[in-house]
């Protein structure tokens, strides 16, 4: 799969390369917080099965494990863990957000090591947690009851060296990410392909009208489009 850089113009890629993935996140370089989306061009984020997997053609894989390569952590809800426990990344650190600690149905692989996943939740959710959750993980408990404080939790993962964050959704929390005002940059991969049943992409509130700077902008050979924005 060859992946050309439409804006600005660069040099085509070929996804086989040995070094394929190394030039790929340099044009990805971190931002603090970074949200990454597929959705088709109707705005659907899920395939029939409620996963993305069905929407990840063509580069999209190679270009997504190029940005996990320059995050220190992938941020993500526990719906989200829920229902993609399959592509928890295999090297780069997991942040799962969680406020009610029920990850019933969750199954990540078995080679999981200590220290690689961080569930982040209200005190009171943590014994469900740990009883539901088939990997090991650290527990960080914020105050209060159910609503995690965002800003707090971004503050607190820094704290530990997790700087550079993708959140990889789903929709509702990267679009409470944005109507926080905590967003960076905001990176959509489009497929060319119409759903139908789409919902509202970032569970429709992003926190009201703003202007995005168009940064980047890749294509490749199966027509999907993957857009950068810095948000302003």
């Amino acid at each position: 799969m060859i992946i050309r850089p439409l804006l600005p113009a660069g040099d085509p890629i070929d996804t086989s390369s040995p070094d394929a993935r190394q030039l790929i996140a340099a044009l990805y370089p971190a931002p603090g917080l970074r949200v990454n989306l597929v959705a088709s061009v109707d705005g659907g984020t899920s395939d029939a099965a409620g996963t993305s997997a069905g929407l990840t053609e063509g580069a999209d894989r190679v270009i997504l494990g190029a940005i996990r390569l320059v995050s220190d952590t992938v941020l993500i809800g526990a719906a989200t863990l829920r229902a993609e426990g399959s592509l928890v990344p295999r090297s780069t650190h997991l942040t799962v957000l969680t406020t009610t600690g029920d990850f019933t149905g969750a199954v990540v692989r078995a080679d999981i090591e200590p220290g690689r996943i961080l569930v982040v939740g209200p005190a009171k959710v943590e014994e469900r947690a740990r009883a539901t959750f088939n990997a090991p993980f650290e527990y960080f408990a914020l105050d209060g009851d159910r609503a995690v404080p965002l800003a707090v939790m971004l503050t607190a993962l820094r704290d530990r060296g997790l700087a550079k964050i993708v959140c990889e959704g789903g929709p509702r929390l990267a679009g409470q990410l944005l109507a926080a005002g905590l967003v960076d940059e905001l990176c959509l991969t489009t497929v060319p392909r119409l759903l139908g049943n789409a919902s509202a992409l970032f569970g429709g509130a992003t926190g009201g009208s703003r202007s995005l700077d168009l940064v980047q902008v890749l294509t490749d050979e199966g027509g999907s489009l993957y857009g950068r924005w810095r948000v302003s």
